[in-house]
């Protein structure tokens, strides 16, 4: 994606980042190297409107509930952000890992607590964006929310998909919005932190050379199977090793719970559509369905400060205008932009703005460009940047659809906006039933006619992967869990309000040997056979250092040989494990190395390698040392960035309340 951030000669709100850092970051970076219905009625209907849509349904839900677990110079983090965080951080996690995916592993304190951690680093980094006057504007992020894969169909960026997604993100719109623009903004912090990494091309070249290095290796497994009828275990060795691993056996707290749900979704069937309604619903949001006309543009700067002097604007002019006459002459205007233009942000794409709408454009860059007809070039125009010559590239005209052109989008908007006054109503009743009569959730079910839904018996994590990890909080605090009240209503990532109770509860428990002989059994037998195929690769290895034929040992052995000359890290002709730790080892003075490594759960390997080869500088491809280079930079901005992220937090005013977690 082409960066937007750097047009300033067309967007004034964009590259305010690039002012001097504050003296906090140039300390900071510093001790890091040194280290290494009426109007009144409408107006409140309005209010509340906005609080719903910026922070749904559950901030009315829950009002006063706002638990803080950490502050970050005098931010407050609340426990409600802190599991929505977390529950994204697990997505995130199993949205990379898939099937492999453990929710128990994933549901740690470990876990938790880097998931406070991000929110409290977070804060932190706001606090010195601040600082440091980085800002990003409204157009940079409409722009970088178009660029987006998940909110575009076939067509490009699809607001209806956009409206569909973001609510599974566990965020309102604005919230979205929001976030994106916090991350744009640390980002550019980023970069400017990143900006004094290198690394040298001897280092490279390096880093390189070994990577390519080639080496001859020889193998043989030993299998685990040929131990198996080694291992005899007696009950006492059983116990014994049940006894020293009990914790291993623990089962996970469990509860079955009764829960009942709404959302706006199962309500817009129920709403009633008619022709008069629609139309209402058209004439007092035609603006939705307005389109701004937008222009495309290339242009041309020639850079000059607004202090300048009488000469040096008669010397920008002068060169704006040669270019002006170039362009004129039939010279490429998209050539002329990459030779000439001082906007480094636009003059690699031959100056192109991309589209944009009326207002975003600097006043006098703006009335030019929405003057001027496709293919025309304007006269020299001076901004607040410079002098530029524009020219029209394409034109997206603007206009309202017609009621009829406009209506499946106006039922669809008017269904959706009625089944969220509906939402809203059966909300509050909802959340009072399930207040008022605690001990059931019969009374809400009667009343709004919904049918009470249970689960099977669920853990923690599985409850988080089902609802979310807020939900999973609720479900196992005290009153809920031993004392059988309903839960207060949880506001799902995709919209559902649900309210559960605790049926059954399955508190955690070391079970009896016998209850788990089979696996613990399993678990001893493998643990010895492992050490058997250890024991038998040493013998063989000591035998093939001291000097006797590979192949005689092998075959004594009764094991099979297997050889890959020249190896690469790459190959795939030699075993994970084997290749991994055959370059693992530090090759010997010319002389052949012997090794072992486990593989699996009780298999051996036992490895010869030889004929270590690395090639001279002169034999690399430059674009593989570049790419390396690129890797260790990358590499080094990490470590670098993770520093500064880390003393910035050690100077600043951070507390958790670790009792409200």
């Amino acid at each position: 994606m082409r960066a937007i951030w750097p047009i300033l000669s067309a967007f004034p709100a964009a590259g305010a980042a690039n002012a001097n850092n504050p003296d906090r970051i140039h300390k900071m970076l510093q001790s890091i190297r040194d280290r290494s219905q009426g109007l009144i009625v409408g107006v409140i209907v309005f209010l509340i409107s906005l609080t719903f849509a910026l922070w749904g349904i559950q901030s009315y839900v829950d009002a006063g509930g706002q638990v803080v677990v950490a502050e970050a110079d005098g931010d407050e983090i609340l426990l409600s952000e802190f599991q929505d965080s977390l529950q994204r951080f697990r997505r995130q996690a199993q949205s990379i890992l898939g099937d492999s995916f453990d929710a128990n592993a994933w549901d740690s304190p470990e876990i938790r607590q880097r998931a406070l951690d991000e929110l409290i680093n977070e804060r932190v980094l706001i606090g010195v964006i601040d600082d440091a006057r980085i800002r990003i504007g409204d157009v940079q992020v409409a722009r970088q929310l178009q660029e987006i894969p998940s909110f575009q169909d076939e067509n490009g960026f699809s607001r209806a998909i956009y409206e569909q997604r973001v609510p599974l993100l566990g965020l309102s719109q604005a919230g979205f919005e929001l976030k994106l623009r916090e991350d744009m903004a640390r980002a550019q912090l980023r970069a400017g932190v990143a900006a004094s990494e290198f690394v040298t091309a001897e280092e490279a070249t390096f880093v390189e050379q070994l990577r390519s290095q080639k080496r001859d290796i020889g193998y043989a497994i030993i299998p685990a199977g040929e131990y198996e009828a080694q291992v005899v275990l007696s009950d006492k060795e059983l116990g014994d090793y049940f006894d020293a691993n009990r914790e291993a056996y623990r089962s996970d707290e469990q509860v079955t719970l009764e829960y009942l749900e709404i959302s706006a979704a199962k309500l817009r069937p129920e709403v009633q559509v008619d022709e008069a309604s629609l139309q209402q619903h058209y004439d007092l949001n035609k603006a939705s369905y307005t389109v701004e006309e937008e222009r495309n543009a290339n242009h041309i700067l020639v850079h000059l400060a607004q202090s300048a002097s009488d000469q040096e604007a008669a010397s920008a002019l002068e060169k704006i205008s040669a270019a002006l006459e170039r362009a004129r002459d039939g010279e490429s205007f998209e050539t002329l932009a990459q030779e000439i233009s001082d906007d480094v942000g636009s003059s690699a794409d031959g100056g192109e703005t991309g589209f944009f709408p009326r207002g975003a454009m600097a006043p006098e860059f703006e009335e030019a460009a929405f003057t001027l007809q496709i293919d025309e070039i304007s006269e020299p125009i001076r901004t607040r940047f410079g002098y530029h010559i524009i020219k029209l590239k394409e034109i997206k005209p603007g206009g309202t659809k017609t009621f009829e052109q406009a209506r499946s989008d106006v039922e669809a908007a008017y269904r959706e906006a009625e089944a969220q006054k509906l939402f809203f109503e059966q909300a509050e009743q909802f959340s009072n039933f399930v207040y008022e009569f605690p001990d059931s959730l019969e009374v809400a079910a009667d009343s709004l006619s919904l049918v009470a839904k249970r689960t099977a018996a669920m853990s923690r994590a599985d409850i988080a992967d089902e609802f979310s990890e807020k939900l999973a909080t609720t479900a196992f605090e005290p009153e809920v869990l031993l004392e059988g009240l309903n839960a207060e209503p949880v506001e799902l990532p995709d919209g559902r309000l649900v309210a559960v109770r605790v049926v059954e509860h399955q508190p955690s428990s070391i079970p009896d040997l016998a209850d788990v002989r089979g696996e613990v059994e399993s678990s001893l037998r493998m643990e010895r056979i492992a050490a058997l195929t250890k024991a038998a690769g040493n013998e063989i290895i000591e035998r093939m250092r001291a000097g006797v034929a590979v192949d005689d040992v092998i075959a004594e052995a009764g094991l099979g040989w297997e050889q890959a000359l020249a190896a690469t890290r790459e190959s795939d002709k030699v075993n994970r494990a084997v290749l991994r730790a055959a370059f693992r080892a530090e090759p010997g003075a010319g002389e052949a190395i012997f090794s072992g490594v486990a593989i699996g759960q009780a298999d051996y390997a036992v490895m010869r390698i030889s004929n270590v080869v690395t090639p001279p500088v002169e034999e690399l491809e430059v674009s593989d040392v570049a790419g390396v280079r690129n890797e260790l930079i990358n590499s080094r901005v990490e470590v670098v960035w993770r520093e500064f992220v880390d003393a910035l937090r050690a100077d600043s005013d951070v507390e958790i309340h670790s009792e409200n977690l």
